[in-house]
């Protein structure tokens, strides 16, 4: 059951050891009443997080050993999860010395410190009327790198606000790197493309950052992807695209709310002639033409006719959070374990909340 700050008063400090994919372990005390991630924060250990409310489930952790319990309802984090053990860091409270498991490498955290860093637009395009394909280029002399499903923040000019997005290239595209931006009314960046975006406009970028990343694996790799959340998942395909030696097998099912804002239908066809272990289904929500070859449903519609029976396949999601909690929801009913669904969930701004209420 959820317990609140003042039900832990009584409780005295606790050392929770935190357990890298690749091995490491930090140890950091936390204080009564005082959530981990915060713990591991002021201490120094740079758990990934974005948004400290709860909703976006990037602090996500596995819990081991000991008592770590969430306080109040995490409405990113299914109550089978949390029967599982998953525990989200910046909601979470330590009741005894405990042993967490995180689904990164500490390489992740400390191999690559977030900068600030000046782009200069390098291009933009219009895929449909609701997304632009914004291209960055970095300075020839910055040293930059990120793994495939990382994300920077955004600061256009005249802005004081940051926005995140997802690379949707990958790092052999350095310097240049290309975004999928969500258009909106009244969106901050979306009213900057649509009226004031100029070539070469100095943009600053603040990254990398983020643990959606891919992780080995030779089952089968599923990736779910609406809307602009296609954009990490994009880079992923390539990273796997580019690696050498044979590929895992590979299910894509990606879908937008209308057939006429369908993107990147060309670009991901041809992905899948390059790569033969690629499936790839597409999808609409609203399919006016029926020979459109688009199957009508959302993502997880699509996926519910799917046969997937290994339990060791890996799952990629990324997309609006009611997309992620039920694609969770059906890959849990297909056996698919917890711990190998990985998700990037979007913190939406004002206007996009305002949006979704619609």
């Amino acid at each position: 059951m959820p317990h609140s700050p003042e039900s832990l008063a009584q409780t005295g400090s606790c050392t929770v050891t935190l357990h890298f994919e690749d091995g490491e372990q930090r140890r950091i005390r936390v204080e009564p009443a005082e959530f981990v991630l915060d713990a591991a924060l002021r201490q120094g250990v740079p758990l990934v997080h974005q948004c400290r409310s709860g909703s976006c489930s990037t602090c996500v952790a596995q819990l081991i050993a000991g008592n770590v319990e969430m306080a109040g309802r995490a409405t990113s984090l299914l109550s089978a999860e949390a029967a599982q053990g998953k525990r989200l860091l910046c909601s979470s409270f330590a009741r005894a010395d405990s042993e967490v498991g995180l689904h990164y490498p500490a390489a992740l955290i400390y191999g690559a410190e977030p900068r600030i860093l000046p782009a200069a637009v390098a291009a933009l395009e219009w895929p449909s009327p609701t997304v632009a394909r914004l291209s960055l280029e970095l300075p020839e002399h910055y040293d930059f790198n990120f793994h495939s499903g990382q994300y920077v923040r955004v600061k256009i000019p005249g802005a004081a606000e940051w926005r995140s997005y997802s690379m949707a290239s990958t790092r052999r595209e350095l310097p240049r790197m290309d975004f999928l931006v969500r258009i909106l009314n009244g969106g901050l960046v979306s009213e900057y493309l649509r009226s004031g975006c100029r070539p070469g406009d100095e943009i600053m970028i603040q990254g990398p950052m983020g643990a959606f990343v891919l992780h080995s694996g030779r089952a089968l790799q599923i990736f779910i992807a609406g809307g602009t959340g296609l954009a990490p998942i994009l880079s992923m395909l390539d990273e796997i695209r580019y690696r050498p030696g044979p590929r895992p097998p590979m299910l894509l099912v990606f879908g937008c709310a209308s057939e006429q804002q369908f993107f990147y239908r060309d670009e991901l066809e041809l992905r899948q002639w390059w790569m033969p272990e690629l499936r790839v289904s597409l999808c609409a929500d609203r399919v006016d033409n029926p020979d459109s070859g688009l199957l009508q449903g959302t993502p997880i519609a699509v996926l519910e006719q799917e046969r997937i029976t290994d339990p060791e396949s890996i799952a990629y999601l990324c997309g609006p959070p009611a997309m992620i909690e039920a694609a969770r929801r059906r890959l849990h009913e297909m056996g698919i374990a917890p711990d190998h669904i990985y998700a990037e969930q979007f913190v939406a701004s004002a206007i996009e909340k305002a949006a979704s209420s619609i």
